[in-house]
């Protein structure tokens, strides 16, 4: 007997493997159709996204347009509409009105002035408001060169206001002494002093100039009263609003029981018409 090759098909064998094939097969199928329908189901969203969003921006377009038209109509329709503040002007939509044009504010008009929310007029330099680049009323700015630039009483003016202190003052500004030749004793010979009128109105005082010793006791008192007496009475001239008044006073006292380097005192008094003191300054002996 002849050797050979013996073949043997196991039936079972064979079926196995196929249907381990086919699975695979239909395994594969299902992932490929399922992958290409998700992409196409993403990319359908996508575009339905853009289409919405394309619709929404045209729409908002449109509205936009629409209103834009619509105020555009309104503002040339002859009437007095919206919020215009008179016919097809003012207002937050229409252009500014002309002069003479009814306004309720300064921003409705060409002018920039709305003159008691009224009525459009071009500011002037006499209309009695502070309007325009004016810095007070109808001084500075575009008024300064005709007008001024500084307003009080009631007008404008060139120059500024002159400020007062509301008070007097009254300033000792020199006393001369010398010695006396004959007893040796301390002697005035002249009191310089200065009046200054801060006040509202008219001064109008009298300045009495006294001789004291250190402890402020008089050197001149009547015999018969008690009452200091004042070296020098002087009447002061009627002093208008922010006027000034000096004056040289001679006196040529001589102060009894008074070395020359004792110190003493020179006091000027300022009294009004009622005898009301009204200021009041020490010069001192040192």
């Amino acid at each position: 007997m002849a050797e050979g090759i013996e073949i043997v098909i196991d039936p079972k064998k064979i079926l196995t493997h196929g249907i381990y094939i086919v699975i695979i097969i239909v395994l594969a199928v299902l992932l490929i159709t399922h992958w290409k329908g998700g992409s196409c189901d993403v990319d359908k969203q996508a575009k339905e996204t853009d289409v919405q969003a394309g619709a929404g921006l045209n729409q908002t377009n449109q509205t936009n347009l629409t209103a834009a038209t619509s105020a555009a109509i309104l503002c040339s329709n002859g009437i007095k509409d919206q919020d215009e503040s008179d016919v097809d002007c003012g207002g937050s939509t229409c252009d500014k009105c002309a002069e003479f044009k009814s306004c309720n504010v300064n921003a409705d008009c060409e002018s920039g002035w709305c003159r008691d929310s009224i009525k459009c007029l071009t500011p002037t330099c006499d209309d009695g408001v502070k309007n325009k680049d004016e810095t007070n009323i109808d001084c500075g700015g575009h008024c300064k060169s005709t007008k001024g630039e500084f307003y009080y009483d009631g007008a404008c003016h060139k120059e500024v206001k002159l400020s007062y202190s509301g008070r007097v003052d009254l300033t000792i500004v020199d006393v001369d002494t010398s010695v006396n030749s004959d007893s040796g004793y301390a002697k005035v010979e002249s009191v310089q002093f200065k009046v200054s009128n801060g006040k509202e109105a008219a001064l109008v005082v009298t300045a009495y100039i006294y001789a004291r010793d250190r402890h402020g006791m008089s050197y001149y008192e009547s015999s018969t009263t008690g009452d200091e007496i004042p070296m020098k009475t002087i009447e002061i001239p009627s002093l208008a609003q922010g006027a000034n008044y000096t004056e040289t006073v001679t006196i040529a006292r001589t102060l009894t029981e008074t070395e020359p380097d004792e110190e003493y005192q020179i006091v000027i008094e300022l009294r009004d018409d009622d005898d009301e003191l009204v200021k009041s300054a020490t010069w001192t002996n040192s």
